[in-house]
């Protein structure tokens, strides 16, 4: 095991809902300690990376039970030009408040992984754009991947 592996809770991803979590990419581990989590929106990465370096800095308690999580608006679909076509007729830009991705459910399984291992997040929390059509591509395609590739890490 590695010194980061000690250091840091495991990947979580979750849909957001309207006022909880929807889904999430499966159940912490059985002998895992009570995490506090800290919601974070950034636009950049480079943001998104000084505030959880800020946050885990200044945790007192176990860096391990400070889970950082990163708001990612999306809009996906089987085709990115479908997802780039849709949000132009829903008005919305590439731009936001937090980091934002348009394209395909595989597209957003490599981003999520690359936020965790790049340390940007610890989580990553899914604000669809378009609502219950990217929710239920995230559940059916994106999360079961990711426990997949959970589940060969931990193997």
């Amino acid at each position: 095991m590695t010194t980061t592996a000690r250091l840091r809770p495991e990947l979580t991803v979750a849909i957001d809902g309207e006022d909880h979590p929807i889904a999430w990419s499966g159940p912490r581990p059985a002998d895992a300690h009570p995490a506090r989590v800290v919601r974070i929106r950034r636009s950049t990465l480079s943001e998104s990376i000084r505030e959880r370096a800020r946050l885990r800095a200044d945790a007192v308690d176990d860096p391990a039970d400070l889970v950082v999580a990163l708001e990612v608006e999306a809009l996906i679909a089987p085709e990115a030009s479908t997802a780039r076509a849709e949000l132009l007729r829903r008005g919305e830009t590439l731009t936001s408040d937090t980091l934002r991705y348009v394209g395909t459910p595989n597209g957003l399984r490599t981003l999520i992984e690359d936020l965790y291992v790049a340390e940007v997040a610890d989580a990553v929390i899914i604000t669809p754009i378009d609502g219950l059509a990217t929710a239920v591509l995230v559940a059916d395609q994106v999360l079961p991947r990711l426990r997949e590739s959970s589940a060969r890490r931990a193997a």
